[in-house]
């Protein structure tokens, strides 16, 4: 099962939900972040359709649709792109594909060739300088497929940043400190998020066991580690062990997660302010 989201910009995040933790730190298993989210490789996103393209694609492009990842790693001042693509629905074998730069709605020049004629799937790698690195890092880079009836592009999707994010949740990280017996209360947060330029989403899933009662909420909350902070995100409310679930992150959220200001907390009846607490990591979503 999949599961896609779009944010008021019209970003768009397809995960695997069954595997959407393996996915994505295999895709950044190179990764080392530090307490920024800066690391030395990324997981790149980009999912592709016809609404996207500009200019307007021609003819029944209704159900063209495509998607690409990669990992793009360090190498000096610019990167290593390790890609892959899918495609299908489009009105004629693609004749080329590239990555482009220009914010969403806007047309612009190839900066990476990566397939001509292409099949689906494909997959290769390529390099791109600081320019084309910082393009992608901000937001403004897309993929495009191409076609001998839209040879300006018939699909299209703006490039986004992924990374995993993972935490054990117990009562020891709780600010303030819980009541009752909470010694066993224990849980776990997975998400990938996914950011494009300054905003993104979320896409996760939560379990947890020997509460002192049913979990009545589940936040993303913004504070350093020992300190509590203010809602930022609302997971679920009530909550059932096993949930998963996504949400737009706006930007201040979304700083706040790439420099580990950010934990999960589960809420119960006994314990209103938290019983189970886990810091999350900086997200890894810029390369250093």
């Amino acid at each position: 099962m999949s599961m896609v989201l779009r944010h008021p910009r019209g970003i768009a995040i397809v995960a695997a939900a069954a595997a959407i933790a393996l996915c994505l730190v295999l895709a950044v298993a190179a990764a080392v972040a530090d307490a920024r989210g800066q690391a030395t490789a990324i997981g790149l996103i980009a999912t592709m359709n016809a609404p996207s393209e500009v200019p307007a694609p021609t003819g029944d492009v209704s159900a063209a649709r495509g998607a690409f990842t990669a990992t793009a790693s360090q190498d000096g001042t610019g990167a290593g792109l390790s890609w892959s693509m899918t495609f299908d629905g489009l009105s004629g074998p693609a004749t080329a594909a590239h990555i482009h730069v220009a914010p969403r709605g806007q047309p612009g020049p190839v900066v990476v060739p990566l397939c001509a004629p292409c099949t689906s799937p494909a997959s290769g790698t390529a390099s791109v300088d600081a320019t084309v690195l910082a393009a992608i890092q901000t937001g403004g880079a897309y993929v495009n497929v191409h076609t001998d009836r839209n040879r300006a592009g018939e699909i299209r999707g703006q490039v986004g940043i992924t990374a995993p994010l993972r935490t054990a949740l117990g009562s020891r990280q709780e600010v303030p400190r819980p009541k009752g017996n909470v010694r066993r209360s224990t849980g776990s947060f997975v998400a990938a998020v996914a950011k494009e330029g300054t905003t993104g989403a979320v896409t996760w899933r939560l379990t947890f066991a020997r509460l002192t009662g049913p979990a009545l909420a589940a936040h993303i909350h913004i504070g350093r580690a020992g300190r509590a902070g203010p809602v930022a995100v609302a997971l679920c409310g009530p909550c059932r062990n096993g949930q998963r679930g996504s949400a737009v992150l706006n930007a201040a959220t979304l700083a706040a997660l790439e420099a580990g200001r950010g934990y999960v907390n589960i809420h119960t009846r006994r314990n209103p302010a938290g019983e189970i607490r886990g810091q999350l990591p900086a997200a890894a979503l810029r390369i250093g």
